[in-house]
């Protein structure tokens, strides 16, 4: 038979394994971040593959290509593994040659790659990167004329 003390043992045990298992839960189902389009567009936004194809990826390779050329499917399992690097530098507390932590970059190319993957999948394509959603010249005016008129002549007012 055990005693009172054996049961207070086995009743802490059991809620300890429980917060556990719902620490894990929400770590899972944890948002990740997703960069802004202003970070993609900026000069650090379209990153290049410069690692190995993630191991569960099963396409042709795509190292050495930028975020912007690679298909979504595979910049999910680009951001899943800078993910888990980011937790396990974070863990270790790496840091890069100039001492700064490893943890932040990684996040930063990870939230960049779901990005990425976000824009593909609703048909970004470099022809039509944002410019191409401003009208041109001859869709406004249905000739070939510049946008700004060439001399004052044109001016109504």
């Amino acid at each position: 038979m055990s005693t009172n003390g054996d049961q207070a043992i086995a009743l802490l045990k059991s809620i300890d394994a429980t917060l556990k298992a719902l620490v894990a839960l929400l770590r899972v189902q944890q948002p990740r971040e997703i960069a802004s389009d202003a970070d993609v567009d900026g000069q650090y936004g379209d990153p290049i593959i410069r690692a190995k194809d993630p191991r569960d990826w099963t396409g042709e390779s795509q190292l050495g290509k930028p975020y912007s050329e690679c298909p979504p499917e595979y910049l999910d399992l680009v951001a899943a593994r800078l993910d888990f690097f980011a937790e396990k530098a974070e863990a270790e507390g790496t840091l890069t040659s100039g001492g700064k932590p490893v943890a932040p970059y990684n996040r930063k190319d990870a939230a960049r790659a779901r990005k990425w993957a976000q824009r593909l999948r609703v048909g970004w394509t470099p022809s039509n990167n944002g410019v191409g959603d401003m009208l041109k010249a001859e869709e406004v005016f249905g000739d070939k004329r510049s946008a700004f008129p060439s001399d004052d002549s044109e001016i109504p007012f």
